[in-house]
């Protein structure tokens, strides 16, 4: 098989502007969810919070993944695998929430911190692996490049050891210090970084692999799966109507006294 023929692929600017978009947005949302996750709560409301926060980042860092994969327009017939692609947004989800449970299970603790980040970085590795999986170029094969995918791994792991560090610290004392302006900055500052990071891993994932040309007469052929442009539309609508029904739950929360001014800080924790 000649391998010497890489597939030729351009970027498209606009969805790469909103896969940062989603990803930003998810990153500030579960920055929200945070303080109220990590509060003295009664068991039930901690855990639907936790559950919140977990569907709000694993979500947001799937539907940036897929948004970012769209990025990428091949000059060869693309379509994403259906139950590849589903089976990826799951894993993100249903990594975060542990990892979650771990790091409010007692006192914040390098060990604690790295063990949910491990867990959660490595859960975004697989759902980003598997979404690449699901990417169907018929006539193609891929190739690893490891220096990208070995960096992709330790970005996962050290972005979720940072954010989950964010999410303890705004369950923590040190918000009842801070005015709410001065929350809102932080909030923002750090969802606006930690967005770039879970872009940045994406795109570092793709640089992982290199699509080459194995038979020039599939590469015409469809393979059945999603369509790329019904899967931006689904996407999309499902991201935004997701991170509003959150930011709606929060408000409500905050009319009902949940506002973080009037919480107790207490050591108790989400999984007690």
């Amino acid at each position: 098989m000649d391998h010497s023929q890489m597939v030729s692929a351009q970027w498209n600017s606009s969805y790469i502007v909103l896969s940062y978009i989603i990803a930003a947005l998810a990153s500030y949302v579960s920055l929200e969810l945070a303080g109220r996750a990590g509060q003295n709560f009664t068991q039930s409301t901690s855990r639907f919070w936790l559950v919140a926060q977990a569907l709000v980042l694993g979500y947001g860092i799937w539907a940036m993944h897929f948004v970012g994969m769209l990025a990428y327009q091949v000059d060869v017939a693309a379509s994403f695998n259906t139950g590849l692609t589903v089976f990826s947004g799951l894993i993100a989800v249903a990594m975060i929430y542990p990892a979650l449970r771990i790091l409010h299970a007692g006192p914040l603790t390098l060990g604690r911190l790295a063990a949910a980040g491990s867990i959660a970085g490595l859960g975004i590795v697989v759902m980003h692996y598997t979404g690449m999986a699901a990417y169907q170029m018929p006539g193609t094969e891929a190739q690893i490049v490891w220096f990208p995918l070995i960096a992709s791994v330790l970005i996962a792991v050290g972005a979720s050891m940072v954010a989950f560090f964010l999410f303890r610290l705004l369950s923590s004392e040190w918000v009842s210090r801070q005015t709410r302006m001065g929350l809102f900055g932080v909030k923002l500052g750090a969802g606006l970084v930690m967005g770039a990071a879970v872009i940045g891993m994406h795109y570092t994932g793709m640089a992982a692999l290199n699509y080459h040309v194995v038979d020039e007469m599939k590469t015409g052929l469809a393979s059945g799966g999603v369509d790329t442009s019904l899967l931006a539309l689904i996407v999309g609508v499902v991201s935004f109507l997701l991170i509003g029904l959150a930011v709606t739950s929060i408000l409500m929360d905050a009319g009902r006294g949940g506002d973080l001014d009037e919480m107790d800080f207490g050591s108790g924790s989400a999984a007690d």
